[in-house]
């Protein structure tokens, strides 16, 4: 008898137990167990670049590893790419608008400049709109948890830039081109029409601050290594004098770009580019469609004028978005 009750309690449990745990997974225990899950079509749990919804480069931004797929710690919800030994960025440029990607607790350190545990505009010198999707409670301060990523089921995706995304490059970030959380993007869609303009993704049309003033944080018309995000090389090549300073004069001499002296088929590129891009920012300017630089067709080619005898295609590249960087500025300045 004893044993028939507890057989029938059993299979009266059961079920309950069943139905929580069934309740529990459409409820707020509810979400796919991979990022990008709606990409992963052969459910393998990894995604690869053919099941990919977006740009090459957007592919190369998540895949950490860069093995060509995207799994363990790339895919897993709430991850965070884990902290490097060497700097985030090589430096090349002081008219490049660089992504940040080293979302640790060194890396916030290493912009809290003035260690009061949050980081603000002021200490932001990347692309913009990492900081606004980082930035969960839209007070213009990015919280250690906000930097860290604490908040798992708000994937806000901040290392891919919206030219990435913007897949057709159409001005605006469908939820098919998203690759973060809905809850995220419902929140960065203030204007609630189901899309992203450029403008809810922090893209101003404002050209962004000039980058020198805004590395230089105490203001005192020098930047030292301690304010210095790129490598120790970088810094070196800016600094003849070898003084530990790299001032406004220094910058000008040594170009601010790419040192030291490139050859002919750079020059070439570099020659081009900023012609181009005097063009550009000037188009750009004239018709108020905002600034545009990274999302320029322009720069994504970067082969204006390339001639295949040159027999350099990278190099000239390399120039043509040198030059093109410095040109669109100075004409989007109206200088």
């Amino acid at each position: 008898m004893q044993t028939n009750l507890w057989l029938l309690s059993v299979m009266l449990v059961a079920p309950a137990v069943a139905l929580d745990a069934s309740a529990q997974g459409q409820g707020q225990g509810a979400r796919p167990a991979i990022r990008f899950n709606q990409m992963d079509t052969n459910r393998d749990g990894v995604i690869q670049r053919r099941e990919w919804k977006g740009s090459n480069a957007s592919f190369i931004v998540h895949d950490w590893d860069g093995d060509g797929v995207l799994s363990r710690e790339e895919v897993r919800v709430g991850s965070r790419r884990p902290a490097r030994n060497e700097n985030p960025n090589v430096f090349d440029d002081f008219d490049r608008e660089y992504q940040f990607s080293d979302w640790t607790e060194a890396g916030f350190t290493s912009i809290d400049h003035n260690s009061d545990g949050q980081v603000s505009r002021d200490e932001w010198h990347f692309v913009h709109d990492s900081f606004i999707r980082a930035d969960h409670n839209n007070d213009g301060y990015l919280s250690r948890a906000e930097f860290l990523g604490g908040i798992e089921d708000e994937d806000d995706d901040r290392e891919d830039s919206f030219w990435n995304l913007d897949y057709n490059n159409d001005g605006r970030v469908t939820r098919e081109e998203w690759h973060g959380s809905r809850a995220r993007f419902d929140a960065l869609d203030r204007d609630r029409n189901g899309v992203l303009s450029r403008a809810e993704m922090g893209a101003s049309t404002e050209a962004p601050p000039d980058l020198f003033t805004s590395v230089d944080v105490n203001r005192d018309g020098s930047i030292t290594m301690n304010e210095w995000h790129w490598t120790r090389e970088a810094f070196e090549a800016r600094d003849p004098n070898r003084d530990g300073r790299i001032t406004r004069d220094e910058l000008d001499r040594t170009g601010g770009g790419a040192t030291p002296a490139q050859g002919q088929v750079h020059k070439a590129g570099y020659d081009r580019g900023i012609a181009d891009g005097r063009k550009a920012g000037a188009q750009d300017r004239t018709n108020r469609w905002g600034w545009d630089l990274e999302g320029r067709p322009e720069m994504a080619t970067a082969d204006a004028g390339y001639n295949t005898r040159m027999n350099a295609r990278v190099e000239y590249q390399t120039g043509y978005r040198d030059g093109f960087r410095r040109g669109y500025r100075e004409a989007y300045e109206g200088r």
